[in-house]
């Protein structure tokens, strides 16, 4: 293997590993968002139980 050739193999395996890492960043972006949403909801939810029983136990 000359050096030229090894370059060429050090490359490629650089870019592979940097799509790898994209490919990870962009699905856990993703991860992260979609369980923002989740507490966003279950926050709301838990206020408006919260505001129900606070109804039943004022009457």
């Amino acid at each position: 293997m000359t050096v030229e050739e090894g370059a060429r193999y050090v490359a490629a395996v650089y870019a592979v590993i940097m799509a790898v890492l994209v490919a990870y960043y962009i699905i856990s972006s993703r991860r992260v968002s979609a369980l923002q949403r989740d507490v966003q909801l279950l926050e709301e939810e838990t206020r408006r139980r919260q505001a129900q029983a606070t109804e039943a136990g004022a009457e």
